[in-house]
């Protein structure tokens, strides 16, 4: 197996990023022209989806609980401070 070492990875990434943000700009740019959209090719595996669920459910938690966002029970609606 090659190796190689930090600054030889760096090296070749700066040689390549001029061209390949071309490629990535010119290509998102028609992209948009003709209407595609940057959506999800695949579904999500199970996996993914609990661990996506747990996320969202630790970061609404934490929000909670630093006050950053308030559930009504009358109106079962969650409310955030900033956007008030």
């Amino acid at each position: 197996m090659r190796k190689m070492t930090l600054d030889e990875i760096n090296k070749r990434i700066q040689a390549k990023r001029q061209s390949v943000d071309y490629a990535a700009n010119k290509f998102r740019s028609k992209s948009e022209d003709e209407g595609w959209t940057k959506g999800r090719v695949r579904p999500r595996d199970r996996d993914e989806i609990l661990a996506l669920n747990r996320l969202a459910r630790l970061k609404i938690r934490k929000a909670l609980k630093t006050g950053e966002v308030q559930y009504d029970k009358e109106s079962r609606v969650f409310s955030v401070d900033k956007y008030r």
